[in-house]
């Protein structure tokens, strides 16, 4: 990358810019391959928890009683018991 005078200042004084320039660009450069390793071992590892872990499976219908929820005919409402 090459940093060239893009101000109207002076040459002089424009380069002393140029350090603080290259640590930018150097700096946005190692952030971006953090960035990307980390991403990687997070996708790996979520791939490896996808493929490796069985998920619980649980057969929840195995105690339904269907007979309860047929419909059943007009019968009147039970009365509670007078004493």
């Amino acid at each position: 990358m090459s940093f060239v005078d893009f101000s109207s200042w002076p040459r002089e004084q424009e380069q002393s810019f140029v350090v603080f320039e290259q640590h930018q660009a150097e700096s946005k450069r190692k952030a971006y391959m953090i960035g990307g390793i980390c991403g990687l071992v997070v996708l790996v590892f979520g791939v490896f928890i996808y493929a490796g872990v069985e998920p619980e499976r649980k057969d929840l219908t195995k105690d339904m009683n269907m007979s309860n929820l047929s419909k059943k005919g007009k019968t009147e409402a039970p009365t509670p018991d007078k004493k």
